[in-house]
């Protein structure tokens, strides 16, 4: 072969291998993609009020989010250290943004989190109850629960609730304010059955939504319990079509005593229920999760949009923008916000909450390339 011939030919070799390499990722790091937690505060119009990054130099995932009774946020994940262990993770905010403190520790994640009336932070996951002082510092890192726990919430008696799964059943567990368990019960429809978000309602019960599989139905339905306050079931309900993505994803009560109820099945579906666990009311929302009902009746929803562009001039590429959507009682839109960041790579809207002020925070956690290992 002549050294003209062999000259293209490696020139040719190169270019492809060059254009596999940004097809492949526009020249990743050796250590891979991480993800940092973003929180973004908007005003009741809107209007982005301030934004704040967590980044541990790992790859961290927020969970869940709060606002607390002071103003400030709480959120639940988990923080993988490069080439570390994996660790769970709670974040504290302050009302206006910046990190007040952080407490991570080998475990699984935080999958949810509470503030009961007396300033106790309680974390609940895969391993069971975490507990934290009001400046962060852990009270009892042995708290162990036999299930999987996926919500918590404070009670008006300054305790908590928690829910999850137990072997194949549904669990819900009740402490006082001193966290001390008061009971702890089971539900089952002898198939498996778990929860995903626990609420109390105005009368000291609680609703508590998740999943089960019924006999000769493929997939999962969503299961919703009204209890009492002792924990025994009022009535129960199981809602949409069978499928592998069913889940609740917000439950609320209003003043009257009515329940709303979010959930996924292919498209977002929000049932309203009386006292007595009667229909009263259903809507198909043409929003995506996460989702929020407001304080006037209308929805709040949090997304990420990608726009087309070109970084190389040779592949395309996209970039993703949150937003934060309000609804009204309609579920018409009355303003969309497309707030101050752009994502390089992947990014997804986590939770959103209405705040004291009357105007909403999102949580998002984005892709990145670490600067450096992690």
């Amino acid at each position: 072969m002549k050294p003209a011939t062999q000259w293209t030919i490696g020139i040719l070799v190169a270019v492809l291998c060059l254009l596999m390499v940004l097809a492949a990722g526009c020249l990743v790091p050796e250590y891979g993609v991480g993800r940092d937690i973003m929180v973004f505060k908007v005003d009741a119009d809107g209007t982005e009020q301030w934004q704040m990054v967590i980044d541990t130099g790992g790859d961290d995932t927020g969970a869940y989010m709060i606002q607390m009774a002071d103003g400030g946020y709480l959120i639940g994940g988990e923080v993988r250290p490069w080439r570390g262990d994996q660790s769970y993770g709670v974040f504290k905010l302050d009302g206006n943004g910046p990190v007040a403190w952080n407490t991570t520790g080998r475990g699984p994640p935080v999958s949810s989190v509470a503030e009961t009336a007396g300033g106790t932070v309680v974390a609940v996951g895969e391993s069971g109850v975490l507990l934290f002082d009001p400046a962060g510092n852990i009270l009892d890192s042995d708290v162990e629960v036999d299930g999987i726990l996926q919500s918590v919430v404070g009670t008006a008696d300054g305790g908590v609730a928690i829910a999850g799964t137990t072997g194949e059943d549904l669990l819900v567990l009740k402490w006082d304010r001193n966290l001390t368990e008061e009971w702890q019960k089971t539900y089952g429809t002898g198939n498996r059955d778990s929860a995903r978000v626990i609420i109390q309602t105005s009368d000291s019960g609680y609703l508590v939504g998740g999943t089960t599989y019924l006999p000769n139905r493929n997939g999962s339905d969503v299961w919703l319990l009204r209890l009492n306050a002792a924990g025994d079931m009022l009535w129960e309900a199981a809602l949409g079509s069978p499928s592998q993505y069913n889940h609740v994803i917000f439950m609320s009560e209003a003043p009257g005593g009515e329940c709303t109820v979010i959930y996924n099945n292919v498209t977002l579906e929000e049932i309203v229920f009386d006292r007595e666990g009667n229909v009263i009311g259903e809507k198909t929302l043409n929003v995506s999760a996460p989702i929020i009902k407001t304080a006037d009746g209308g929805y709040v929803s949090g997304t990420v949009t990608y726009h087309p562009a070109s970084r190389f001039l040779i592949l395309p590429d996209q970039v993703g923008v949150p937003h934060i959507m309000k609804l009204n009682a309609d579920g018409l839109p009355e303003w969309d916000t497309e707030l101050n960041a752009t994502f390089e790579l992947i990014g997804n809207a986590v939770s959103v909450v209405q705040t004291a002020d009357g105007g909403y925070a999102l949580l998002v956690n984005r892709h990145n390339y670490p600067k450096e290992p992690r």
